[in-house]
């Protein structure tokens, strides 16, 4: 049975009300970027623990779309904090679930920059954003998504209650029946996984929470959160924490250089200006078979690797380290292969050659007319 959304919700928000009242609310300080880089900025800001940055990318989302804010928080909250402060992810969907509380409290943005400060000052575990990339892009799993894609409604039903399974196992299956496992797949009911796991255990609270984080942003991330949830339990709910390899942030005119990723559209320029000047970069790139056309989404990826989801106080237990071995499966993990671990350590040594190309694009009359 799933927990009573009214109990749960006014019950965090008094938690919240409570965090507000200590933390003074900061103004509004718009980061000078357009909102794509604003938005890659608050996330990687947030797995840093970089709290004023954080707030200030926030503010330039804010100036542009304050509704859509609900459904960035709530998509960072399920990826980068996860199972680390599930309570932190009901205050999210509480506070958008009611309007009249958030006026009562000064209004959006006094809320919205203290959940901000509370995702980015919390551990971090991104296990739910990993088995959702393993189960996408894993070569070795087509077999297991084949299954789950031509498995009937009751043998997935199964899959997902059965505890013993793997947890990559249980994951597949529930992509297979909530959706976001392959287009045009056979089913798509979210409410049939969150059913089943509120009766699998004493915590329905998180089956409810994700349910409501996933219809405020359609991410399948929040249909694997409460399996991640029971399986960080099943382990003892591990308090160690870890910080990742972290190049130091390059800053470019307040923005930092780590936000400029495939992303964005000058992410995406900034990759092949790199590339077109690194024939040594080409050379690894096209021995692992990477199509031309392909060349700049792949360094994104890797730059991905080495900085943007590189993350502070990280929960580290058993399977979610599993999840993320050899890397963490970004499309273009699969497709490099044993090339991989040469393209990394070659894209680290030409750190400093990187980061004078972000510096020449986005000081650029062209990069600054979309601010």
């Amino acid at each position: 049975m799933m927990f009573p959304d009214a109990a749960l919700f006014d019950y965090v928000l008094l938690d919240l009300a409570d965090g507000m009242r200590a933390n003074p609310t900061p103004p509004a300080d718009a980061l000078l970027c357009d909102r794509w880089i604003a938005r890659s900025t608050l996330q990687k800001a947030i797995r840093r623990r970089e709290v004023a940055l954080a707030q200030r990318a926030l503010a330039n989302l804010y100036g542009h779309d304050p509704r859509s804010v609900w459904r960035h928080l709530s998509i960072i909250a399920v990826e980068d904090v996860g199972v680390a402060n599930v309570d932190l992810l009901a205050q999210i969907v509480a506070a958008q679930r009611d309007r009249s509380w958030r006026t009562s409290m000064g209004g959006d943005w006094s809320v919205m920059a203290e959940l901000v400060r509370q995702m980015a000052e919390s551990n971090h575990c991104q296990a739910a954003c990993d088995l959702l990339l393993r189960a996408n892009n894993d070569p070795a799993l087509e077999p297991m998504r084949e299954w789950a894609l031509d498995a009937s409604m009751a043998t997935l039903t199964a899959a997902m209650a059965d505890s013993t399974l793997p947890l990559i196992d249980r994951g597949i299956a529930a992509l297979a029946v909530g959706g976001g496992l392959a287009e045009g797949q056979p089913y798509s009911d979210p409410a049939a996984v969150f059913e089943i796991m509120a009766e699998a255990g004493s915590f329905s609270h998180v089956a409810a929470t994700c349910q409501q984080a996933w219809r405020v942003s359609r991410n399948p991330m929040a249909l694997l959160l409460p399996f991640v949830w029971q399986a960080w339990s099943q382990a003892g709910g591990a308090e160690i924490v870890r910080d990742d390899p972290m190049p130091a942030a390059q800053l470019i005119e307040g923005v930092p250089g780590y936000a400029l990723d495939q992303f964005t559209r000058i992410g995406n320029q900034i990759s092949r200006a790199c590339i077109a000047t690194d024939e040594e970069l080409q050379g690894l790139l096209a021995r692992a078979g990477i199509a031309k056309s392909a060349w700049a989404r792949t360094l994104g990826d890797v730059l991905f690797l080495i900085e943007g989801g590189a993350t502070v106080r990280r929960l580290a237990w058993d399977r979610a380290e599993y999840l993320r071995q050899p890397n963490r499966w970004l499309p273009s993990v699969a497709t490099l292969g044993h090339h991989l671990p040469a393209i990394l350590r070659h894209c680290r040594d030409k750190g400093s050659q990187f980061a004078k190309v972000r510096s020449r694009h986005l000081s650029t009359p062209r990069a600054g007319q979309s601010f």
